[in-house]
Formats: structure tokens, C-alpha cells, sequence
């Protein structure tokens, strides 16, 4: 989000500026409050999902090349809220299985390890993800993969230096700074999240 304030702010006339970040401060502020007013935990984040849905949606007209088995980006450091991992602790109580090594040796990485850099590891492969390349909690998934789209095709997601082009939507960013920014909340790799939920 910052930056795109940045580029904004670099890109119009100061005044226009101002008046577009009094509008965004207004929007993150009502996403903010209605989170907060939500109960803590699965609701919250079920909360979260149907405003990113919302958000996503004002891009519909945007042809985007994601499909299902492309994953590429089921390959990388996700972030959740601690909410999220409520939701994710609870498909794995209702018998999604997990490779629960696999997820131990992720969460032991710090933030941002170069380890997320080995492009198409097998270590890093999302625990959630399906044989065929397909999410097994689809319907569940983080906020994060909600707002990963590309326009670019879905190839370039797993090719070594290929140009990717992200839909950047406006409102999805929006609403995960006002979700970060929620009391006893805030992002966390998966599996950092998920594994102290899972551990015996």
C-alpha cells in the first residue's frame, strides 16, 4: 500500500492527493471498525474473506490467467492473520491432512528466508495444496491468495526471471492494512501460524 501512496503522490497534483488519501483513510477506517466489531477467531477471518471477495469483485473486468493447478504462487511465503489460522487449524481437525514436517521445517525459517527464494521447491509447497495443483481449502483460503492474481500467463509463474503482471487491486490492499492493524491480530507466515495450533 505504501507503495502505491508513493507513486500517487509522485504521479498527481498535491491536492488530488490529498483528497485521495482522505477517501482511502475513510474506507481503511470503515474496514478497520467492522473487523473490529466482529468476534475474534474463524468469524472474523470468514469476516475478512467475504469483504476481499468484495474487493476482488471491483476488478471484474479484468481477464486474469490464474486456474486452477497453476500454483505457482501455492509455492511461496504467505502471510495469514491469526484469525485465518484459526480457520486453517479447523480444516485439519475436520480431516484435511497436512504434511505436518513439511510445515514444522517452514515455520522454523525466519521472515522473508532465503529459502522461499528456491523458486519451485517441493519444500515450499503450500501444505493446503492438492496433488493436481489444486487448494484443498479453496473456500478457506487466506486473504493473501485471494488477492494473487496475475494477468500475465500461467506459465511465468513458474519460470525462473519471467515477467509476471499482478492485477493490483486497490481495495484488497486497503483492506488487509486495516485487517493487520486490528488488535490481537496481524500477519504471520502459514505456517508460523499454524503449527503451534497443531502441535500435540
Amino acid at each position: 500500500m505504501r507503495a502505491f501512496m508513493e507513486q500517487q503522490r509522485a504521479s498527481m497534483p498535491f491536492t488530488d492527493f490529498l483528497e485521495m488519501s482522505a477517501e482511502i483513510r475513510n474506507i481503511y477506517e470503515k474496514y478497520k471498525e467492522s473487523l473490529e466489531a466482529t468476534p475474534r477467531g474463524a468469524g472474523r477471518a470468514q469476516a475478512l474473506h467475504r469483504m476481499m471477495e468484495g474487493a476482488m469483485a471491483t476488478a471484474s473486468n479484468v481477464v486474469v490467467s490464474c486456474k486452477v493447478g497453476c500454483c505457482g504462487c501455492c509455492h511461496g511465503e504467505v502471510e495469514v492473520t491469526t484469525d485465518e489460522a484459526e480457520i486453517l487449524r479447523n480444516r485439519v481437525a475436520g480431516g484435511v491432512e497436512v504434511d505436518l514436517d513439511r510445515l514444522k521445517a517452514q515455520a522454523s525459517r525466519e521472515r522473508r528466508s532465503p529459502e522461499w527464494a528456491k523458486f519451485w521447491s517441493v519444500e515450499n509447497r503450500c501444505v493446503f495444496l492438492g496433488e493436481g495443483g489444486a487448494c484443498r481449502i479453496y473456500e478457506d483460503r487466506p486473504a493473501a491468495c485471494r488477492r494473487l492474481l496475475v494477468t500475465t500467463p500461467p506459465e511465468a509463474c513458474t519460470t525462473l526471471g519471467a515477467a509476471i503482471a499482478p492485477v493490483r487491486i486497490v481495495l484488497a490492499e486497503i483492506l488487509l492494512s486495516a485487517a493487520v492493524a486490528v488488535d490481537d491480530t496481524g500477519l504471520a507466515s502459514l505456517s508460523k501460524r499454524l503449527a503451534p495450533l497443531l502441535a500435540p
